[in-house]
């Protein structure tokens, strides 16, 4: 007599492989959420990046208007007082933002990488030359004449480049640069 039994279910195997096989799924989808901290980093540095180049488009289009022609002293671009005023380099971009008068602006310092920031970006994220200032969350630091660099300090691998020359602004957002 042979006896046919029929199994019906899985055996403690099957059900050990399919639990490993859920854990290795839940390891890997849960370092795609982990990182979740780091992406809105990475945005925050892209969209004030991107607000900056703005408003450097902007303070160039204005000085282009008014027929373009060398260094501009105290341009009215933002608001309406002097905290909107910038002074526009000979190749028509922001080089300061300084009251007294300036026959050819420069961006030659720390100094100026900061008034350039808090003038063109409206309520801009706090700005200091001291990576040791309290509520500071960008660097500036002055690179090579006309070349400013505003380090992301939470990340420091995260920066944005201004250069007063051309208007270039290239926001690094690659935290694993």
């Amino acid at each position: 007599m042979t006896r046919n039994t029929v199994s019906s279910g899985f055996t403690l195997i099957e059900m050990v492989v399919v639990i490993i096989v859920l854990a290795i799924l839940a390891i890997i989808a849960a370092s795609k959420f982990i990182n979740l901290g780091q992406d809105a980093e990475i945005a925050s540095v892209q969209a004030t990046g991107g607000a900056f180049k703005g408003g450097i488009t902007l303070a160039n289009v204005k000085w282009v208007s008014l027929g373009a022609s060398g260094p501009a002293d105290n341009l009215q671009v933002f608001h309406n007082d002097s905290n909107g005023q910038l002074d526009i380099n000979l190749w028509g971009f922001p080089a300061q933002s300084y009251p007294p008068f300036e026959s050819s602006p420069r961006l030659n310092n720390s100094n100026d990488c900061m008034s350039v920031w808090r003038t063109v970006l409206q309520d801009a994220p706090q700005v200091s030359n001291s990576a040791n200032t309290p509520d500071a969350e960008y660097l500036a630091t002055y690179i090579v004449p006309d070349q400013c660099r505003y380090l992301y300090l939470p990340e420091q691998t995260m920066s944005i480049y201004y250069d007063s020359r051309d208007g270039n602004v290239i926001t690094d957002s690659d935290p694993n640069s």
